[in-house]
C-alpha cells in the first residue's frame, strides 16, 4: 500500500469516478453457505481490491474459499455474541488507511475510481476483525506459552544457525555431610515450600550454617547432562529436590532461561510461537466449521 498515495493522484486525474457497468450475471448467487449467500459481484470486487492492494496473482477459487471462511466465522461470531461493533470497525478502518499513509476519504476515493465499492472494503475489514474476535473468544484466552516453549523455539533456531550461546541461570542448594539423608531431604523440602524465586532462596539459605548455595550461569553445552535434563523440565522459579549419592541431596531452582538473550528477542520468539499456534488453531477450526456447514457452490 505504500505506492497508493501516488497512484491516487494519478488515478483521480486519469479516471475520475467512472461508473461501474456490471452485467446482470454479476449479481447472481455464486455460493450458498448455510443461510448466507455470496454473489459473483462480491467475488469480482474482492479480486480487484486485493489486486489494488498488491496481490500478484489470486484465483477466483481462492477468493471463493476466503469468502466461505468469512461467512462461517460470521456465523460463529453470532453464536458467540462477538460480532464487532460499529466503533471497532471504524477504528480498524482508520488503522487500515493509516498503514498506507492515507485518510479514509482518500482510500475510498481511490477505490471508487477503480470501481470498488466502500462496502467491499468494509466487508473485508469487518471479516478480518470478526475472525480475530472469534479466535480470541474460543482459544486465545486459554493459550499458555511457557518458558519451556520459548526455550525450545530458541534452541531450534540456534540449531539451524549453529549458535550455542543461550545461557541458563540456576541455583543449587545442598546440605552438609553432617546431616542424615532423611534430615537433609526434609530440610530442603521445607525450604522449597517457602521460597518463590531465586532471590528468596538466597535469603533463606543464609539462615542455615549447614547449607551450601551456588548460583550458576552457564551455556547449555557446559552444563552436566543430568542437571540439564532436570532444568529442561522446570519453569522459571520452579524447584526440584534431587536425592544424590553419599547422602548429598540437593535442591535445584531455575532462575532464568536464555538470560543471554535480550527482552526484545524473547518477545519476538513469543510472538512467533503465538502466531504459529493461532494459525494452526484457526485452520483446524475453520475445517471443523466447514465439516458442519451446508455449502453449495453454483
Amino acid at each position: 500500500m505504500h505506492f497508493i498515495k501516488i497512484m491516487i493522484a494519478l488515478s483521480l486525474l486519469l479516471h475520475p469516478y467512472v461508473a461501474s457497468s456490471q452485467s446482470t450475471n454479476s449479481f447472481k448467487i455464486a455460493v450458498v453457505v448455510n443461510d448466507q449467500i455470496i454473489t459473483n459481484f462480491e467475488i469480482d470486487q474482492r479480486i480487484v481490491m486485493l489486486q489494488i492492494f498488491g496481490a500478484k496473482s489470486i484465483s477466483k477459487k481462492e477468493i471463493i474459499d476466503l469468502l466461505i471462511n468469512e461467512r462461517l466465522f460470521t456465523h460463529s461470531a453470532i453464536e458467540l455474541d462477538v460480532l464487532p461493533s460499529k466503533n471497532e470497525i471504524d477504528k480498524s478502518f482508520n488503522d487500515f488507511a493509516k498503514r498506507g499513509n492515507l485518510s479514509k476519504e482518500d482510500l475510498l476515493a481511490y477505490l471508487s475510481s477503480r470501481n470498488v465499492s466502500k462496502e467491499t472494503l468494509l466487508s473485508y475489514i469487518s471479516s478480518g476483525l470478526t475472525s480475530r474476535k472469534v479466535i480470541q473468544k474460543k482459544f486465545v484466552n486459554n493459550m499458555i506459552i511457557s518458558d519451556a516453549d520459548i526455550a525450545l523455539e530458541i534452541d531450534n533456531q540456534k540449531k539451524l544457525t549453529g549458535d550455542d550461546s543461550n545461557v541458563i541461570e540456576y541455583s543449587k542448594l545442598s546440605t552438609s555431610n553432617t546431616l542424615s539423608d532423611i534430615k537433609s531431604f526434609r530440610l530442603l523440602s521445607t525450604i522449597g515450600t517457602i521460597v518463590d524465586n531465586c532471590l528468596d532462596l538466597q535469603v533463606e539459605a543464609k539462615k542455615y550454617e549447614n547449607m551450601n548455595l551456588k548460583i550458576h550461569k552457564k551455556k547449555k553445552n557446559d552444563i552436566k547432562k543430568d542437571i540439564l535434563n532436570t532444568l529442561s523440565d522446570l519453569d522459571v522459579d520452579e524447584i526440584k529436590i534431587i536425592r544424590g549419592t553419599k547422602d548429598q541431596n540437593y535442591l535445584i531452582m531455575l532462575c532464568s532461561r536464555n538470560s543471554g538473550i535480550d527482552d526484545i528477542t524473547l518477545q519476538t520468539v513469543r510472538d512467533k510461537i503465538f502466531n504459529n499456534r493461532i494459525n494452526k488453531i484457526g485452520n483446524a477450526y475453520i475445517q471443523e466449521l466447514k465439516g458442519e456447514a451446508f455449502i453449495d457452490i453454483k
